[in-house]
């Protein structure tokens, strides 16, 4: 492959005399940053025009933060945002570990009071920070920390530290990084614009929920459980941070559309009639249209609602889809479903155990289920957190609602893995 011109440049100030070599290197260092700056703010641009619902808000945090830090070569990074008059850390990042990262609180609510950047070049020696024990006891060389801003008004910091390289940042750094806070300010405003018309839906879906489970007690239990085992499932699968938040709600919500059916079917205790099962499989086509005309930014979990009773050989419903034209989260919801229908016990049915229910779902793979999926779920479900999670919620009746706290307060995603 040809050297790139940048390269060529580097080359070329080698053959020159030291002094004239040195500045051309000075000058292609500068080139290379700038279009590092520029690579680093179109890929932001178009993670940010990709955001389609507060799901998606988690992984534009961190997408944000790892593309700072590497336009940085920084080893660490953070975003803290002022909420209630303070200002604290919402998402962190580090390459070479997932703990959190701590940052000094003097250092953010100084940028936040002076609406100034701030660079340390030997935080070691710098008397203003010398003597935080967090910066001591992780050995922290240099640090950038500069303001986020929505028009005037301060809203957050974006931090960089470099921790066990010789790195120190310089005023072209700060520059840099604060060009990509400006873009980086647009996309916490545009999130926070999400979340909070994302909260006033799930509100609505949850009183949705709650009147259901006032007719309904084991839709309760049953819909937690479901969005545990769908997670789990889409864990497996390497999903991203965000689609794992959408596959715990999708499982959460599948069965939404039951508030429009009537308790006779609902609750009665003997086999249903070829009407009446009928009339029960509405639920599908009921709670896609509740959520698609009463809601905004719950997209990407409709199809799951709507096919979650779909069959790998066609044979379900609401549409008869086969193989792979069924969404792949709705497959996951049909076997978590399945799942849970059967290892719990109902007025119709006695509860088989996990061992046996695995067994049900091994032999209708590829008939009913997805063949490819099954073993992930089985091997999803062995893992003893996943028992102790369903036992917690067997005993409450719930799984914590928290979650749901969580899942639209996306300014602390933490949740990643």
């Amino acid at each position: 492959m040809p050297a790139s011109p940048l390269e060529q440049l580097t080359q070329i100030a080698s053959l020159l005399p030291p002094q004239v070599g040195g500045r051309v290197k000075t000058i292609t260092r500068e080139l290379e940053a700038e279009r590092s700056a520029l690579t680093a703010f179109q890929s932001l641009g178009m993670k940010l025009s990709s955001v389609r619902d507060s799901f998606d808000v988690i992984t534009l945090f961190q997408d944000m933060l790892e593309e700072a830090v590497r336009l940085m070569q920084a080893d660490r990074g953070a975003l803290a945002l002022v909420e209630g008059g303070s200002v604290r850390v919402v998402d962190s990042c580090s390459k070479d570990s997932h703990e959190e990262v701590q940052v000094s609180r003097t250092l953010l609510e100084r940028v936040v009071t002076t609406k100034e950047s701030i660079i340390t070049t030997n935080v070691q020696e710098d008397t203003g920070y010398g003597a935080s024990e967090s910066i001591l006891a992780l050995d922290i060389r240099s640090v950038l920390a500069v303001p986020l801003r929505a028009r005037d008004t301060v809203i957050g910091v974006l931090y960089v530290d470099t921790q066990f390289t010789q790195r120190a940042f310089t005023e072209s750094d700060a520059s840099i990084l604060s060009g990509f806070a400006a873009q980086a300010g647009v996309a916490v405003t545009l999130a926070r614009s999400i979340v909070q018309e994302h909260e006033n839906y799930v509100s609505l879906v949850k009183i949705m929920l709650s009147t259901l489970e006032s007719r309904d007690e084991y839709t309760a239990g049953h819909s937690d459980r479901v969005g545990l085992y769908t997670k789990k499932l889409a864990e497996k699968l390497g999903w991203a941070a965000a689609d794992l938040e959408r596959a715990l709600f999708a499982g959460f919500v599948h069965d939404i559309g039951k508030i429009g059916i009537r308790d006779v079917y609902l609750h009665k205790t003997g086999k249903l009639t070829e009407e009446e099962f009928g009339v029960i499989k509405q639920h599908a086509v009921i709670g896609e249209r509740l959520l698609r005309e009463n809601t905004k930014g719950f997209e990407g979990i409709l199809s799951a609602i709507r096919s979650h009773h779909e069959r790998w050989d066609g044979k379900g419903y609401p549409d008869g889809l086969a193989g792979e034209e069924i969404p792949i989260l709705a497959r996951m919801v049909g076997i978590s479903d399945a799942f849970d229908a059967m290892s719990t016990a109902r007025p119709y049915n006695t509860a088989k155990t996990w061992e046996q229910t695995f067994e049900v779902l091994k032999k209708d793979a590829g008939t009913h289920f997805d063949p490819a999926l099954v073993p992930l779920f089985i091997e999803a479900l062995s893992d003893t957190k996943v028992s102790d999670a369903v036992l917690e919620i067997n005993r409450s009746g719930e799984l914590d609602r928290n979650v749901i706290a969580q899942l639209i307060a996306q300014h602390d995603p933490k949740e990643n893995h």
